[in-house]
């Protein structure tokens, strides 16, 4: 099967590890760490000739060392890839019938109906036309970034498009084409869509599609209660490095202070933000 590259960045989880299955006859890659983890992968069912070992460190931030070596080392000079966490469990789309809609009228029929609408199954070689319509709409509109719906809840996806929003590293796509990564934060995902929206003043966001997936679970970069502590000091970080973009979000079953939504929600506005951040010499800064 044709299409964009499929890199799947995984730690600890030889046994729990899914989204290869979910890209089964795309081209995709499993990342791992080092030897032992290729080794023990092999031993949990994925095939070897699947798994590339990158040889970067295994740390906090190691998700981020292993993007970034796969855009260094793998990805062609301005080739659009796609990024899976290794525990997406299934990918659903809106259904063939209500696709081609830009906007659905989700409020005017019973929620039963659109629950699955929206909870398609969506099979692999749709998802794979999809995601390059995607990169070909965001190659026309110059944009190197594009993601999926980050919450599952139809109600709030009843847009297809969006140009401004939060690109969750559950699933995205992105080209090989100027991209920095950060060694200092573990929400990688919104820093990745801060940048974004800083240097092209949007990203591209299909809310149609869905990745359902595991949060938080043991292996990767570690449940909640292993990470709580890096997330504040990221939320702290992301709110000085880019002010006016992000407000503290209040989470159910999160500490405060350990979550980040964005207060920006159209162009204009992101526009207004660049220029603020032009004229406080933040463009490029990191």
């Amino acid at each position: 099967m044709m299409g964009l590259r499929v890199f799947i960045p995984t730690k600890n989880r030889a046994e729990s590890i899914r989204t290869h299955h979910v890209f089964e006859g795309a081209d995709y890659k499993v990342i791992v760490h080092d030897e032992a983890q290729a080794e023990s992968y092999v031993r949990g069912g994925v095939v070897a000739e699947r798994i590339q070992v990158s040889g970067v460190l295994g740390d906090a931030f190691g998700l981020t060392r292993q993007r970034e070596w796969v855009v260094q080392n793998l990805a062609y000079p301005g080739e659009w890839i796609i990024f899976a966490d290794d525990n997406i469990r299934r990918m659903t789309c809106v259904s063939e019938e209500w696709y081609g809609y830009d906007d659905l009228p989700v409020k005017e029929v019973a929620p039963d109906y659109w629950r699955r609408v929206y909870g398609t199954e969506c099979p692999l070689k749709r998802f794979m036309v999809i995601a390059d319509d995607m990169a070909s709409r965001a190659d026309q509109a110059h944009l190197r970034l594009g993601g999926f719906a980050s919450v599952g809840n139809y109600f709030y996806r009843t847009r297809k498009w969006s140009l401004v929003g939060y690109v969750i590293g559950k699933c995205y796509l992105v080209k090989n084409e100027g991209l920095t990564y950060d060694h200092t934060l573990t929400m990688e995902d919104f820093r990745n869509t801060a940048q974004h929206l800083l240097e092209d003043g949007a990203v591209l966001i299909n809310r149609f599609i869905w990745a359902e997936a595991g949060h938080y679970e043991a292996g990767g970069m570690g449940t909640y209660a292993e990470r709580v502590e890096h997330r504040r000091r990221d939320v702290r970080q992301l709110m000085w490095r880019y002010p006016g973009l992000f407000r503290v979000k209040d989470r159910h079953g999160f500490e405060p202070g350990t979550d980040l939504q964005l207060a920006l929600h159209t162009t204009a506005q992101v526009a207004n933000w660049r220029a603020n951040m032009r004229a406080r010499g933040k463009v490029g800064e990191e």
